[in-house]
This record gives C-alpha cells, sequence and structure tokens, in this order.
C-alpha cells in the first residue's frame, strides 16, 4: 500500500537526535538513516511533500530508494550523556541538553547506520503558494515536532495540489487498494477524488465481507464461485448464508464464495440451495437473463462437506417466501 509523506529538510546539515550529516537535494533527492522514525516505512510509489522550517518546496512520487552503509556523527552531552542536544546560534555556551546542561562542544560518538536516499526527480513539481507548512501540518496522521519523517492523509491535501499534481494523483487513486478491515476514515466530509475512491473500496471491502471470512472461504473452496465457477479473484465476496446480524457466525459452514452478483440476488432471495441435494434454484424472473444455464445445477463444494445444512434450510425456506412474495 502506497503512503503519503512530508519529508523535512534543511538548507546545509539538518540536526536529528544529536544526529548531523544530513544533506539534502531537496528537488531531486532526500537522504536519511537507520536511526530516523519510519524509515523502513517510505517506500517506491509513496507520494512526498519536501519541506522546510517554512516553506513547503513541491511534491513528488519516489522512483527508487538506494540503502547503503555508512558511519555518522552521533553528538551527546558531555555531561549526562543525552542526544537530545541542540545548538544555541546567539548564547553561550553555544550547547544545551534537554536536562539543562550547557557546554562549548558535544561528545562525538562516531556510529554506523543503514543509509537511505529516497529519489524522486524526475516526479518533483512546485505546489501553489496556498499549500503552506500550516496546512500541511495539519494532515499529518500521528504529529511528533521530533519527526522529520512524518505520514500525511493525502486527501486532506489534495484541493490544494494544483492541476501540475493531476498525473500523480491519478496514480496514487489507481494504486489505492480494497481495505481488509473496515474503519472510519478521517476524510468522510471532503469532497475530493481521494475521500471518494475510499467511500468506494470501503464499500466493496463490505461486499467481499470480513477478509478472514472470505480468506476462509477461499481456503476451503478455492478461488472460484460455487455457483459459477467464475474464478476472477477480485470479484468473488464471502456471502453469510445466515445473515450475521442475527448469527453472528463467520464460521466457513455459515458461508458461499460468490460472484458479486449472484450474492446480491442470493441475499435478495432470488437464488436458493436445496439443503439436501445441494441443488440450485433460481426465482422465475431470472430466467430471462444470463442465469437460466445454472438453474437445476449442483453447489460447488470442492470434495469438502460443504455449508451447514442448517444454515442452507433456513435460507432456502426464505427463498421459497420470496417465490409468492418477490422482495
Amino acid at each position: 500500500m502506497n503512503r503519503v509523506w512530508s519529508f523535512l529538510t534543511i538548507d546545509g546539515a539538518r540536526q536529528y537526535g544529536g544526529n548531523t550529516g544530513y544533506n539534502d537535494d531537496p528537488e531531486a533527492v532526500y537522504r536519511y538513516d537507520s536511526d530516523v522514525a519510519n524509515h523502513l516505512q517510505v517506500q517506491v510509489g509513496d507520494v512526498v511533500f519536501v519541506r522546510s522550517r517554512s516553506k513547503v518546496l513541491g511534491v513528488g512520487e519516489i522512483e527508487s530508494v538506494v540503502v547503503g552503509a555508512g558511519q555518522k556523527d552521533r553528538l551527546r552531552c558531555p555531561h549526562c550523556k543525552v542526544t537530545n542536544i541542540k545548538q544555541r546560534l546567539t548564547r553561550s555556551p553555544r550547547w544545551a541538553c534537554k536536562s539543562g546542561h550547557h557546554f562549548d562542544e558535544p561528545l562525538n560518538e562516531p556510529v554506523a547506520v543503514s543509509t537511505y536516499e529516497a529519489r524522486y526527480a524526475s516526479s518533483f513539481r512546485s505546489v501553489p503558494p496556498e499549500l503552506t507548512v500550516s496546512r500541511l501540518n495539519e494532515a499529518v496522521l500521528r504529529p511528533s515536532d521530533q519527526m522529520s519523517i512524518k505520514e500525511m492523509d493525502l486527501a486532506r491535501l489534495e484541493p490544494l495540489l494544483g492541476r501540475d499534481a493531476d498525473a500523480l494523483l491519478r496514480r496514487y487513486v489507481s494504486r489505492m487498494p480494497v481495505p481488509g478491515e473496515l474503519t472510519v476514515a478521517r476524510d468522510d466530509s471532503l469532497q475530493s477524488v481521494i475521500a471518494e475512491r475510499r467511500r468506494v473500496l470501503r464499500e466493496i471491502s463490505l461486499r467481499r465481507g470480513q477478509k478472514q471470512f472470505r480468506d476462509r472461504l477461499i481456503r476451503r473452496y478455492g478461488v472460484r464461485c460455487q455457483i459459477s465457477g467464475y474464478d476472477f479473484t477480485a470479484a468473488l465476496e464471502a456471502a453469510h448464508i445466515r445473515p450475521y446480524a442475527s448469527s453472528e457466525d463467520n464460521g466457513a459452514g455459515n458461508g458461499l464464495l460468490l460472484r458479486s452478483d449472484l450474492h446480491t440476488l442470493f441475499d435478495l432471495g432470488f437464488v436458493g440451495i436445496d439443503p439436501d441435494t445441494l441443488r440450485i434454484s433460481f426465482n422465475p424472473a431470472c430466467m430471462c437473463t444470463g442465469y437460466r444455464e445454472f438453474d437445476g445445477i449442483l453447489l460447488f463444494v470442492g470434495g469438502t462437506t460443504g455449508p451447514d445444512p442448517s444454515a442452507l434450510a433456513q435460507h432456502w425456506e426464505f427463498f421459497h417466501s420470496c417465490l409468492s412474495n418477490p422482495p
């Protein structure tokens, strides 16, 4: 899953936790190491906003992450040895630590680190002046003043990106996955392409069924619809035989793996399965459509015992009630 990040860069060397030596080319590459929070989460395809303390410099898409090994200076307080120290530009002594010690020079402790270079030169674009550091910070998912790499919610920045970022935005939206678990997103009230895409994907996730339930059925029956034999994974959904709201049953015996349209018909009572013979019946209203070929065939169970007969019997009664009272 691609993410969105804010990279903090400063002209010359920047400090972090007593570390020095990060030299960036803000429009092309961002350098960091294994001591920096989120260093393992940054991946190719992620969107990055590069900013200084006072300005958002631009946005790009990570094209490569080059990993290496190196050594850097870690600076410590000579009194208490903490790395949370700052250089003071206008006061003397020049350095201070979080514990209140003041000193002219810190201890220098060379350490071995893994180094990283996130490269995004060919996709880097400037952003409109309306996208300020303050607006960028409003989109941070987990704010922390101590982090130079912060995860962002792109939906909150979308209205401020400008037309130059349209292609980048389209690529990001096209890679958004169907969520494995349903969660309430922060951007439900936003009017944006990303917010709308998230709503669509959540609806798909809801129709597919709880991920563990769907995976359980795929392990049991394989990647195929149990009625049509359709084997395109993206169109297969986990259908509860007894409604989950009343049964709270996510066991494989209470489930069917169905093509999305057949799942809808099953839930509406247009499809029934004889619990004794496992023969499939369609409501006559479906016979004028493409479902005639499935009427009367046997449910695929893949050599297993199949669904719970009592669950099928309950739905079989519902199916027959719908024959005389169409939903």
